[in-house]
């Protein structure tokens, strides 16, 4: 065989093995969310319960929360690459659930977060976050951002602002840093345009400003070579289903087999295992195989690398008559995070025979002969991506 065919067949096996990309690892989901637990703020509110359900699902399942500037030193090139599955949690406005449900939750699973804020309306309102609760969280080491001065629209260059729009937008960028930076006692680095409005002009005011990033609320992930000034970001909104949320932050779907308990089934203390078969686990990078159940946090499994079976013992009580099991992984070559979840039930404690006697016979056969909802698991395949900018 020549040499040079030889070569031609080195080359042929180099195009057609897949390559694992440094970029494919070092990206990052910034979330972006604004109100929780406040029925009455439309469209960008979300319940307590989904935003714990969310909180405990990155604590859960593989994922790193880091902070805002670990993100804004990657793309300086300061720092070489971000950990695999980076997540940023940003919260918008500053509402007082800011403080009320988001910090403490957050402040359960250790995560960071950081929180933009408007000086004109801190304190204005019932709904809003007081200095001294601003004060409080920074020293706990949240992150209070800037997002500017009044929250207006940046871009907007009629009326009473023609003329001294320069004037009037380094005023809602400077003032605000100033002022935060004095209630807090810490630099303020980084903006959120409001309302996501942006162009290149307001861009470059914010960098003239003394900022070293600027987040938008256009949607995407931030990779290397991201524009500082134009970050993207996910936002999570009243509507956001919890299989959407995962689908937001990358994951694509992964088959499973032989779950057990399968799905919509009842759990058995007599046989406390949760366990499935990945059919195609050979694409898998095999050390990234995991497995949890959601209630449970993280828990030690078991993974057969050799034909995909993977099982979980549960040694606690299983809080809560519905439960998930996830499985995931990373795809050889590519990097990709692929994912499965299914839902399974814990039947729920015997009554007091007073309180059986008092229940219609329908209800209570229901009850005990474990009816479950259909519908239950019908946000695992609802995986539409919203790109609304807001």
């Amino acid at each position: 065989m020549s040499a040079r065919v030889v070569v031609s067949f080195l080359v042929l096996i180099l195009i057609a093995w897949p390559v694992r990309s440094e970029e494919a690892e070092s990206t990052a989901t910034v979330l972006c969310y604004h109100v929780v637990g406040s029925p009455d703020d439309g469209e960008l509110s979300i319940t307590r319960e989904a935003f714990r359900q969310q909180m405990q699902y990155l604590a859960t399942t593989g994922y790193t929360v880091i902070p805002l500037a670990e993100v804004a030193s990657y793309l300086e090139g300061r720092q070489k690459k971000l950990p695999a599955n980076a997540v940023v949690i940003t919260v918008d406005d500053g509402y007082r659930s800011t403080y009320s449900e988001i910090f403490p939750v957050v402040k359960q699973h250790g995560f960071p977060f950081t929180a933009f804020i408007y000086p004109k309306w801190v304190g204005q309102s019932s709904n809003a976050l007081t200095w001294d609760q601003v004060k409080e969280m920074a020293d706990d080491n949240v992150d209070i951002q800037s997002h500017t001065l009044s929250h207006a629209y940046l871009t907007r260059r009629r009326g009473g602002y023609a003329g001294a729009y320069p004037n009037w937008v380094r005023l809602e960028l400077e003032e605000s840093k100033r002022i935060i930076e004095q209630q807090t006692g810490r630099p303020v680095r980084f903006l959120a345009y409001p309302y996501g409005d942006y162009d290149s002009q307001v861009a470059a005011y914010a960098s003239q400003s003394g900022y070293d990033a600027a987040l938008t609320c256009d949607f995407g992930s931030v990779k290397k070579g991201s524009n500082l000034f134009r970050m993207k970001r996910v936002v999570i909104r009243k509507d956001t289903s919890f299989g959407e949320f995962r689908a937001l932050l990358g994951n694509a779907p992964l088959k499973l087999q032989e779950q057990s308990p399968t799905v919509g089934s009842l759990f058995s203390e007599e046989v406390p295992v949760i366990s499935a078969r990945i059919p195609d686990y050979k694409r898998l990078d095999p050390t990234s195989v995991q497995m949890a159940v959601l209630s449970l946090g993280r828990a030690p499994f078991s993974y057969d690398a050799r034909d995909g079976s993977i099982s979980l013992i549960v040694r606690d009580t299983l809080k809560g008559r519905t439960q998930r099991a996830f499985v995931w992984g990373t795809e050889r070559g590519t990097g990709k995070r692929v994912e499965a979840t299914w839902t399974f039930y814990v039947a729920a404690e015997e009554p007091p025979a007073e309180t059986l006697a008092q229940k219609r016979p329908p209800a209570a056969s229901a009850v005990a002969a474990g009816v479950t909802d259909p519908k239950a698991s019908e946000d695992d395949t609802r995986l539409v991506v919203r790109t609304r900018r807001r």
